[in-house]
């Protein structure tokens, strides 16, 4: 298992990490096995399945909730954004097959995710948001692998026009494996790659971002509510503040800053854990 600063260097010269099996071959085949009949219950009357499902939290807790609190992954995400994370939002898609000669030279589109900005300095800055991409398939040429334009979350680079749909000089295509987890920066450039192989290519995208932010996944319906109260009486402080609630975050984000940031974030996340009581 690779440690903690080795990770955070590697993410804040390069814009991401990769947590390698962090999903096991039973929990993948459990979502992709589930995406049919989750589908059918977010179709609309009348209306055709969509490939994107958006709330999965509360359409289905006791699928989905393990992934999202996910003890390697907040760890990480705190030791980047500090005890502030919040779910944004939890999406899972089955991006369906396109013909080889619509897929030629293009790529899906290069941007930088919801809350990032041009970098205006090559310095490193705290992300106001980290993606955790999961592929459900190993990601062969065939399939469409993540590409990255490493860095590009420390340089102003920009991409007009129809460039945003050619390869990138400076890309490289992430090597995954089914059950991996890529964990970005939301400054960092990237794009998808069409997929050719004549089968969905399934991804599941957990969006976290600060807790004094919007979030667009609805953290207000009953069973999102049910694990927040769970998480109040246990007085668990990270699974609440994934839903929105956060007592603390006020004199958190307002403490003076005259102490390196790290080092205070790491004084609460401990505090956090001590008034943890256990089931």
């Amino acid at each position: 298992m690779r440690g903690m600063q080795d990770r955070l260097d590697e993410y804040r010269e390069q814009g991401y990490t990769i947590f390698s099996q962090l999903f096991d071959a039973a929990t993948l085949h459990r979502w992709r096995d589930a995406f049919p009949d989750l589908a059918a219950r977010s179709t609309p009357p009348g209306g055709s399945p969509p490939i994107w499902l958006r709330n999965c939290i509360e359409l289905s807790p006791n699928l989905f909730l393990h992934a999202v609190a996910h003890p390697e992954l907040l760890d990480f995400a705190e030791a980047v954004m500090g005890p502030f994370v919040q779910l944004d939002n939890l999406t899972f898609v089955a991006f369906p097959s396109v013909s080889h000669d619509e897929a030629r030279g293009k790529v899906s589109g290069w941007h930088r995710d919801i809350w990032a900005e041009v970098p205006r300095t090559t310095d490193y800055t705290r992300p106001l948001a980290c993606n955790a991409i999961c592929y459900l398939q190993d990601m062969t040429p065939e399939y469409g692998p993540l590409r990255v334009i490493p860095g590009s979350h420390r340089r102003p680079t920009l991409i007009a026009g129809d460039a945003r749909q050619r390869p990138h000089p400076d890309e490289i295509c992430v090597p995954v494996k089914a059950g991996d987890v890529v964990f970005t920066h939301n400054g960092l450039l990237h794009s998808g790659t069409p997929n050719t192989t004549g089968k969905p290519r399934f991804f599941f995208s957990i969006y976290y971002n600060l807790v004094w932010l919007k979030h667009r996944d609805n953290h207000s319906g009953f069973c999102t509510q049910q694990i927040v109260e769970s998480a109040r009486k246990r007085n668990d402080r990270r699974l609440m503040r994934l839903f929105g609630v956060d007592d603390c975050f006020i004199h958190r984000a307002n403490s003076g800053f005259c102490v390196p940031d790290e080092e205070q974030w790491q004084k609460w996340s401990d505090e956090d854990r001590a008034v943890l009581r256990q089931e």
